[in-house]
């Protein structure tokens, strides 16, 4: 995509209506998308489900579902939701820290710096193409 946004890969995928979805676009935040959240009705809001609501609204598709909705999030893997939060933060220069992983197919563990996590996307590629 060419809005700046940045593509991603889900670990494990989300299933809706029937079809996985593994890819998708995520933005950068904006002032207004934090106002928008705060102003929610729904602000009997745990840090997670602020954390919900914000993906719903910087997550731009999964593949072809456009928009994307808090309901979609909520059916996230918790996997996957992690490794949103965890893009998340660092496009937003949350963070640079490195975090140690396992794999969820075969549990080795990986290392690695989360400002180079979104370069090198084979590790989840692998799976999808049967290697993993």
């Amino acid at each position: 995509m060419n809005d700046g946004s940045t593509a991603f890969f889900l670990p494990f995928g989300f299933l809706w209506e029937d079809k996985l979805y593994r890819k998708g676009h995520i933005r950068l935040a904006t002032i207004r998308d934090e106002i928008e959240i705060q102003n929610s009705d729904d602000l009997a809001m745990t840090a997670r489900y602020r954390d919900v609501l914000l993906l719903a609204k910087v997550i731009t598709d999964f593949e072809a579902l456009k928009p994307v909705t808090v309901e979609m999030i909520e059916c996230l893997y918790e996997a996957d939701f992690l490794y949103l939060q965890a893009l998340y933060k660092e496009l937003n220069g949350e963070t640079d820290e490195e975090v140690v992983f396992a794999c969820p197919y075969c549990d080795a563990l990986t290392a690695l710096k989360l400002p180079k996590l979104y370069e090198d996307m084979t590790l989840y590629k692998q799976k999808e193409e049967g290697k993993g």
